[in-house]
């Protein structure tokens, strides 16, 4: 391309274009658990708790899809609901689904209640997004907002330890999903000999 790099929201776009064509041909199941694209309302609804800008990688990535949590149900139990995830939700390695904006908003309060009430602001910071988490269990990736040169980092997450670096940007983990798949094993940050496969039309990692 001319020696020109694209920008991390292009590649964003063109790394998730790929997993999901790919699933769109091989894992029908895996497909029907995408959620529509996010539309102006549900990022304006994300504007306002995040309290300023959503990063643009983010802001591509949600206008493709809004989370793979469509199969999802929500519960209702006493004093609220919980959510069931569907298996065809986990669409990442390790059982993770990319949560939907609402999802963002909802977890990212629940932290940053947790870092309130247990008096630790490093448990949970206001710049921390979650954008990915497994199905059963607060395990995932978030993104930072306190990037710089409008790059936001990516930091690895689980209970019981504090948040640590995972990859320099989202599009260097979308670009290692893309490619795992399309080289049958992955090559880059925890995907490393992370292979792919179809089972009853899902995605599965091994």
């Amino acid at each position: 391309m001319s020696g020109i790099s694209k920008g991390d929201a292009e590649r964003v776009r063109q790394a998730w274009g790929s997993v999901v064509g790919w699933m769109e041909r091989n894992a029908p199941s895996s497909v029907e658990a995408l959620n529509p694209p996010a539309g102006d309302e549900d990022m304006s609804q994300l504007r306002s708790a995040l309290g300023g800008d959503v990063p643009d990688v983010l802001d591509a990535w949600l206008r493709m899809n809004n989370g793979s949590t469509a199969k999802d149900q929500r519960e209702p139990i006493t004093g609220g609901f919980k959510v069931i995830r569907h298996p065809d939700s986990a669409i990442f390695p390790l059982g993770k689904a990319l949560l939907s904006s609402q999802e963002m908003i909802e977890h990212r309060a629940d932290y940053l209640g947790v870092a309130e009430d247990i008096g630790d602001e490093d448990y949970w910071k206001p710049s921390w997004i979650p954008v990915v988490e497994t199905l059963d269990a607060p395990y995932g990736f978030l993104l930072d907002m306190q990037g710089e040169g409008n790059v936001y980092p990516v930091l690895s997450y689980r209970e019981g330890s504090y948040p640590r670096p995972y990859a320099p940007s989202l599009a260097h983990v979308l670009d290692a999903v893309a490619n795992a798949i399309d080289q049958g094993a992955g090559s880059d940050f925890s995907l490393s000999g992370t292979s792919v496969t179809v089972v009853d039309g899902r995605i599965t990692w091994f």
